[in-house]
């Protein structure tokens, strides 16, 4: 496997192998983005400038059968958390790039052009892009696959991005050949877009370099534990993320009037259940993979009344985040939000959250889709001064309006799970080197990291910083590998990696050697973090968690600030 680097501006390619005595030999996807902007971007730089770089990588399984292992991850330093930063998704490029023998592409410096960089059997060529200037992702995948062919894999920017909004997406086409899957957190699409490249597309390669060095001993591994997936996940894949709209507002933790609540009295009309029946009814299509060796499948295919595709995948944080947070009670004005989300390249999280903070201070209506609309498809489309303000982010645009109650940590929106109910989660959010994102540790209902640790109940403190701690280390673990964390990330699935990698790469690792990985990821992205001015005493959640109950638990955020600033001292002596 090789990391090939482009330099953008004077369109020179040159590429490295990945040696086993290579530093990068076990980094992949988060591990090898985060390891290469420690090594080479300057932490006090402009994230939209030309010394930041733009990494897109598979994982250390890439290009294997081992399930929900074809995630790609994309990092740099992020324009909105001025940190490092990582975003996975889905899709059918990562996979591609392992045939092709590309664990990674590093865009360096910046080109005075808008590009195109295709990759082939004959190998990496960047091509001139001006023609498809200012289009969303939907005309752009459209135009590429009648150009390319339909079975391409691509990784593109909408206008967001070219228009550098710090909550800009790099998107990449599902199975189906939608651009509905997002890198979405942090605003790696700004940096995509300052690189001014507009897509990478990838045509299918006829055999694959990835490695293997064992697979029926590797299949011995990923074989039964493909099969545990599919069964134990059944309900899950069927009903997918958005089945946690009515458990999270039965706990009393979901989004709801700009995190004023944490029940919704609506969510009956957005759950995933009516979601199910409105999609089985018109005709669309569940229990769909994400990536080609996924085995959950719990992605659905939302269709209108006439059959005609709407958007892929529904997810439950777009539904929360847009839905009981803004008052939207719905399910086709959220699979439109979701639609023009995906087209214009924004992070669903991070709209709406912004548009939550624009509600709560009177600037919008509470539960106004078409505005909403308007302002996705117009304003921000058009790059508006009023697109911009909606484009930047939640703390951008609580800034601006001189918001009292403005849900993010160190840049980054809040996700869509309230930090006064699920303890751990709070955790993860003030702690994170991502900053508030759920996906670094999602300490949600029943997920324990550990079955011989016993972590307390769901909405008290007690062990819940182990329980986010221990979260964080193995999500990095599963995003270095290029894995769904919705496998499991979890002490005894580390054996199950080791095994595997073992087979792939023909090594001897064990479960601890592993779960070293997760630790040095951790470390490396502290340590940028630090130098780039972002400190362990600013770990916190803001101060509405801490001094406003939840309604209807009358919860609050009350984690010491010590112990949050001591957080990462686990590194060093955590029993795992």
């Amino acid at each position: 496997m090789k990391i090939v680097r482009i330099n953008v501006k004077d369109e020179i390619i040159r590429f490295r192998e990945i040696t086993s005595d290579s530093k990068y030999f076990l980094f992949g996807a988060r591990g090898l983005s985060s390891q290469i902007i420690h090594d080479e971007v300057p932490p006090l730089c402009d994230p939209l400038e030309s010394e930041n770089k733009l990494i897109i990588a598979n994982g250390v399984l890439a290009g294997s059968p081992f399930p929900c292992s074809a995630r790609t991850s994309v990092g740099a330093k992020s324009p909105l958390t001025n940190g490092i930063k990582e975003a996975n998704v889905g899709g059918r490029p990562a996979m591609m790039l392992a045939r092709h023998g590309i664990r990674a592409i590093v865009l360096e410096e910046i080109s005075s052009t808008l590009k195109l960089v295709l990759i082939d059997e004959e190998g990496i060529k960047i091509l001139p892009a001006e023609e498809y200037k200012g289009l969303g992702n939907y005309e752009l995948h459209s135009k590429l696959k009648q150009k390319y062919g339909e079975n391409i894999g691509i990784y593109s920017i909408g206008p967001a991005g070219e228009y550098l909004m710090k909550s800009a997406t790099v998107g990449a086409n599902d199975l189906e050949g939608y651009p509905s899957r997002h890198a979405a957190r942090g605003g790696l699409g700004a940096v995509m877009g300052s690189k001014r490249i507009k897509a990478i597309v990838i045509i299918p390669s006829k055999t694959s370099k990835a490695n293997m060095n064992d697979i029926k001993k590797f299949r011995e591994v990923s074989g039964p534990f493909a099969k545990t997936l599919a069964q134990t996940k059944a309900t899950f894949s069927t009903f997918g993320t958005p089945l946690m709209m009515k458990a999270m507002s039965s706990y009393g933790g979901i989004p709801t009037q700009n995190f004023r609540k944490g029940s919704y009295e609506k969510i009956d009309n957005i759950s995933g259940e009516t979601l199910h029946e409105l999609v089985i009814a018109r005709g669309g299509k569940k229990r769909l993979a994400c990536s080609p060796t996924c085995v959950i499948k719990c992605s659905n295919f939302v269709v209108d009344e006439q059959g005609n595709h709407i958007t892929s995948s529904l997810e439950y944080e777009t539904m929360a985040l847009n839905g009981a947070n803004l008052l939207i009670d719905n399910l086709d004005s959220l699979a439109r939000i979701d639609q023009l989300c995906d087209d214009v390249g924004i992070d669903t999280i991070e709209f709406g959250g912004t548009v939550g903070v624009s509600m709560d201070c009177g600037k919008l209506e509470w539960g106004d889709a078409e505005k909403v609309f308007k302002i996705l498809d117009i304003e921000i489309r058009n790059n508006t001064e009023e697109g911009q303000l909606y484009g930047n982010g939640v703390k951008n645009i609580g800034g601006i309006l001189k918001a009292k109650r403005i849900p993010q940590v160190k840049g980054q929106g809040i996700s869509a799970y309230d930090s006064r109910v699920f303890k751990a989660m709070g955790v993860t959010y003030a702690t994170s080197p991502m900053g508030a994102d759920h996906t670094a540790g999602a300490a949600i209902a029943n997920r324990v990291p550990s079955l011989h640790k016993d972590y307390g109940e769901l909405t008290k403190n007690e062990n819940k910083l182990d329980l986010s701690f221990e979260l964080q280390i193995y999500t990095a673990i599963m995003d270095s590998m290029g894995c769904c964390y919705f496998i499991g990330p979890s002490y005894e699935n580390m054996e199950i990696l080791a095994q595997a990698i073992n087979a792939m790469y023909d090594l001897n690792l064990t479960r601890e050697d592993v779960i070293k990985i997760g630790i040095n990821v951790i470390r490396i992205e502290l340590e940028f973090n630090e130098k780039a001015g972002i400190t362990q005493e600013m770990n916190d959640v803001p101060k509405f968690f801490r001094e406003e109950p939840s309604i209807p638990t009358g919860l609050k955020y009350s984690f010491d600030n010590e112990d949050l600033s001591n957080f990462w001292k686990r590194l060093d002596d955590h029993n795992f």
